[in-house]
Parts: C-alpha cells; structure tokens; sequence
C-alpha cells in the first residue's frame, strides 16, 4: 500500500473511529498527580502563614502524627498542620480522621487551597464527587479568595469530579476557564479532560510535552498514542501502546485502543480481536462498544462457515 493511501484511509478511519478514551482507567491516576501534598510547589503554602518547619525524617509513623498535632495547637490559626495531619492520616488510610484535618484547616483558611486539594482528592477516591463539586464551586464562586484566579490544579480537579458525575458539559466549561500558560501544571489530568472533551485534538501538544516529563508512565504513553491516533499516525500511536503495555502490562487502555487501532486503522480483523480479547481479560469496560462489533464480525465468520 502507497503511503498516500495508507494516509487516506487513516484519515477515512479517523473520522468514524470510535472515542478511544479507554484512558478512563486513568483518571484517578490523573488525579493524584495534579492534586499533590499540603507542601507542594503547585498550591504553596500561603505568605500571610509563618513557614512551617520540616518533621524529621527519622520519626515513625505514629510520632509525625503525634509531632503534627503539638504543631497544630502551637499555631492555631495555620492551616499547614491539621492538613500536614489529614495528609498523614490519608497515608495510613485513616480517611475519616483524614477528612476531619483537612477540614479544620479549611476552617483556619476557607481558600487553603492544599487543604481544598487533599479534600478533592479524598472525595474523588471515595465516589464523593458532589461534595467536592460543592465545596470547589464554593471556593471557585468568592473571587477574593483567589485574588489571582483559582489555581489550575483546582479547576482540574474540579473538571475531574465532574466528568466523573458525566456531565462533560460542565468540565468543558472548567476546562475553558484554565489559562494555556497554566494547563501544563496539572499535567496528565488535563490530557485526559482534554481527550474526553469536545476538543480532544487539543491534547495534542500537551500530551507530548507531558510524557517528555515522564517517558516510563504508562498512563502517559496511552494517552500520547490516544493523540497519536486522533491525528492519523497510527505507527506513532501503535508504538505508544506498546511502550505502554511494556511499561505496565496490566494497565487495560493500550490493550483497548491497540484492539481500535488495528480494527479501523490497519484494517487487520484478526489482530483487533486479539488485542479486544486480550483487554476483556483485564476489564470489563468497554466505552466504545467494542464487544457489540466484535460479535457481529465472528457471527458472520460463523454464518459462512455454516453455508453449503
């Protein structure tokens, strides 16, 4: 095949190939790397607070918690420690003790924007999506807690809960209030929001520029053949997969776009169902009806093997 056709009937595919968002898997994954610690460099500890001090590295669990909390009462009126604390009591999956810190930090410093952040990240590993989406709009609706805008990591996170409640409509709008020069912050999170959005195009570059942080994610690499795919390079995103499958062979998204790729981009029947076959084994999912075309194909396989 000339590589003009080969390209003709990628470009013919790309527009009825179905989502290839099997990424879906990821997007707690996506979440806890945008949503970080009470210190992180995303959501710094706020200048108004005097700097909290480091807990030494040689304390056991029990004594951060117990050095966390004299912290705490030392210094009423910064949020830093009962979010240090909640942080900790998550580490130990202690999630009520968890959700009581970050919300005593919130009650020092309502717009603690860490705090808001380990409260989102809790909500959404425990199917709380409502809540955080209450407390977020909240935070995000008083213009002068965020003199400066509501941080990108915050807008993502918010988009996240609400995709997972499907209301695609509704991150989209979060996503658009996310300026370019912050989206790059939020990482592997906005790749996917971008991916599941109206625009998955737009993933593009970011998704790129976001493996290039970090070339042994898998997450990162399925998400980059996704884009890879969109544009009609199914040799870019096919290597994709399989860098991805490499790296962690037991994440299902490769599996299930491989399984897309091969159906309406190579146009190899055979490798399709295998790549399908081998995704069911690992999930039971299937966002873009595969199963259904995949039946279809082996009745009909099955019909003319029965003809006289």
């Amino acid at each position: 095949m000339t590589s003009r056709a080969a390209d003709s009937i990628s470009r013919r595919a790309s527009s009825r190939v179905p989502g290839a968002h099997a990424m879906v898997l990821g997007a707690v994954l996506a979440l806890s790397t945008t949503l970080g610690g009470c210190g992180m460099s995303v959501l710094k500890h706020r200048g108004d607070h005097p700097a909290p001090r480091s807990l030494p590295g040689d304390l056991s669990p029990a004594e951060r918690v117990s050095e966390a909390r004299d912290q705490s009462a030392l210094a009423p009126s910064d949020p830093y420690w009962p979010c240090r604390l909640g942080e900790l009591y998550l580490a130990a999956d202690s999630l009520a003790r968890a959700e009581a810190a970050f919300k005593t930090a919130l009650g020092r410093d309502s717009s603690y924007a860490p705090a808001l952040s380990q409260l989102s990240k809790l909500y959404f590993g425990t199917g709380r999506h409502q809540e955080a989406v209450q407390m977020l709009e909240a935070a995000r609706s008083n213009p002068e807690r965020f003199p400066d805008g509501m941080p990108p990591a915050l807008l993502t996170g918010l988009a996240l809960h609400y995709d997972a409640l499907d209301r695609a409509d509704l991150a989209s709008g979060v996503m658009a209030a996310i300026p370019r020069s912050g989206r790059s912050a939020a990482g592997s999170s906005v790749v996917y929001l971008l991916l599941r959005g109206s625009d998955p195009d737009s993933a593009s570059d970011l998704a790129r520029s976001d493996l290039n942080q970090n070339p042994k994610s898998a997450a990162r690499q399925n998400n980059y053949g996704i884009t890879r795919l969109r544009a009609g390079d199914p040799s870019s995103a096919r290597r994709a997969f399989l860098e991805a499958i490499e790296l962690d062979p037991s994440l299902p998204g490769p599996y299930y776009n491989l399984a897309i790729l091969e159906k309406y981009y190579a146009l190899d029947d055979s490798a399709a169902t295998r790549w399908f076959t081998l995704y069911r084994s690992r999930s039971s999912d299937d966002p873009d009806g595969l199963g259904e075309v995949f039946g279809k194909s082996e009745a009909k396989v099955a019909e003319k093997r029965n003809e006289p």
